[in-house]
């Protein structure tokens, strides 16, 4: 009797990648495309007068995952663990089972979560999307790429789902905050401490606001999550069934009642989450999950680094549903600007399902609880206008709870001595002071100094911290005065004032002759 040998995937994988293709990764065009591999396979290892016999099975790429809650009482009315056909019980359910990373979907449930339940920070806060560093210097990227935009509420963070203010967030909530709050929300595949390698890798981190986590979450874990957010903050467990009977009809399981049910955010922030998040359905991220008829939708959109993984979690008055798609491997998904966009099936999967759930439901808006109060702010501050001195313009209305809404007046816009050079306010050295207006940039957390990227050592060796975009006086300051050729450049500005000064009297002078009589006609 000869010798048994067994072959496995991943030494297939080995032999492509060694003699074939680099990039060899278990995916194909076609299931032709894939038995011609493992045949080609089989091939290089058999000789003559060999027998051999082989259990091989073709899974559909990429997969999927979903899970549809009824978010009043937890039970758990779809789920669905993957695409293919089921060739067994018990087999592996993506649902249930996968764990994986959660992207932008976190940002929500990690940061601003805990930020607008216990940290008195509102929807109308506002924060400096500029370069921006974690804790051990590495910078912050926006999926957008590396330009910033400025001065942002949370609501238009929330809305176009940016990193660097999520990370901003939670860094000044702390970490500690939000993992407390994401153990109440239902995770249970977190970790504060596991040894990777030579690493010792958690969850208590900054990176955990864009859903960077060392293991990631099953997809039913984050439906129950945002069915919590759907339910006034009241979370479920999820309910796979009412009751169990034995033979005879007697219950012998009972599991229509309340008992695994906990407030995890305050009523007042599930609204006001649910607020922001109607935005990314109506004019952010997640547009396309919209149904063709008036039936309110909030929701979030999630993706990881490279692709690898694409979510949707969003809910209506009635149903909350998160969906999965990405690759069992890990292979990266394409973005394409065509119906092969593999990014946007999550949104897609996530809209038909929904919208046939919903088919024969009436229309509903989102609950809006007592208390929750409208007022109106400056939109460039996130405070109280400053009477003659904020635009119309920047007048804007946003929802509150009743403990934070704004007592302080907009220390955006200036009305005082402005540097007739840069437009700010002027300082006390200031040789350019004129009467006018000016727009500060607004100020932020103490504790966001440390991730600024500019650093300056003293003397001493101490460190201190700067926001390069923060300037509260215009740049004639006592520093300037003590720069060797300040002179120089004094009159540099001087020039250049002038310089305006007359563009804008020829501007004037143009405007007023534009209104003349044409001589010839």
């Amino acid at each position: 009797m000869g010798r048994r040998y067994n072959y496995s995937k991943e030494m297939m994988t080995k032999y492509f990648r060694e003699n074939v293709d680099k990039k060899f990764n278990l995916i194909f065009t076609s299931q032709e495309a894939a038995l011609e591999a493992i045949e080609q396979y089989r091939s290089s290892l058999l000789k003559e007068g060999d027998d051999w016999d082989e259990d091989y099975h073709l899974t559909p790429q990429p997969q999927t995952a979903l899970a549809v809650i009824e978010q009043e009482t937890g039970y758990v009315r779809a789920i669905v663990g993957g695409r293919g056909t089921k060739e067994g019980r018990l087999t592996f359910n993506r649902a249930t089972d996968a764990i994986r990373q959660p992207g932008s979907t976190f940002k929500v449930l990690a940061a601003y979560a805990p930020a607008l339940d216990s940290c008195g920070i509102t929807l109308a806060n506002m924060y400096i999307d500029a370069a921006f560093n974690y804790a051990d210097g590495t910078p912050v990227r926006n999926w957008y790429g590396e330009t910033y935009k400025g001065p942002v509420s949370v609501r238009y963070a929330i809305e176009q789902s940016m990193n660097i203010i999520a990370v901003k967030t939670i860094t000044q909530i702390t970490p500690k905050l939000a993992y407390e709050y994401l153990l109440n929300f239902g995770f249970s595949t977190l970790t504060t401490g596991k040894v990777v390698g030579n690493q010792v890798l958690g969850d208590v981190n900054q990176a955990t606001a864009l859903g960077g986590l060392t293991d990631g979450v099953t997809p039913l874990e984050l439906t129950a999550a945002y069915a919590t957010i759907a339910n006034g903050g009241v979370y479920n467990e999820p309910k796979l069934y009412t009751h169990v009977k034995d033979a005879d009809g007697n219950v012998i399981l009972d599991n229509t009642g309340y008992g695994n049910s906990r407030q995890v955010l305050q009523e007042s922030t599930a609204f006001l989450l649910t607020e922001a998040m109607v935005d990314v359905v109506t004019k952010g991220t997640g547009t396309s999950t919209n149904f063709n008829r008036e039936m309110a939708i909030a929701g979030k959109t999630g993706t990881t680094s490279s692709n690898v993984d694409v979510w949707f979690a969003g809910y209506t008055p009635y149903y909350t549903c998160a969906t999965w798609v990405g690759y069992d491997n890990n292979v990266h998904m394409y973005s394409r600007r065509d119906e092969n966009n593999e990014t946007n099936i999550a949104k897609k999967i996530w809209h038909n399902v929904m919208e046939k759930i919903h088919e024969d439901l009436p229309n509903q808006a989102f609950y809006v609880p007592a208390g929750v109060i409208q007022y109106t702010v400056c939109k460039d501050s996130g405070k109280l206008p400053n009477p003659g001195v904020c635009p119309e313009t920047s007048l804007r209305s946003e929802y509150f709870a009743p403990e934070t809404v704004p007592t302080d007046v907009c220390d955006v816009h200036y009305s005082g001595l402005v540097c007739e050079y840069d437009g700010l306010p002027a300082s006390a050295e200031c040789p350019f002071a004129i009467l006018g207006l000016a727009t500060r940039l607004p100020a932020e957390d103490p504790s966001l100094a440390a991730g600024s990227t500019v650093a300056t050592v003293a003397p001493d060796g101490t460190v201190s911290y700067t926001n390069p975009l923060v300037q509260s006086t215009c740049c004639h300051n006592t520093l300037f005065f003590l720069s060797p050729n300040y002179e120089a450049v004094l009159n540099q500005h001087r020039i250049e004032i002038e310089l305006r000064r007359q563009q804008h009297l020829d501007m004037l002078q143009f405007q007023q002759d534009g209104m003349l009589p044409n001589a010839n006609g």
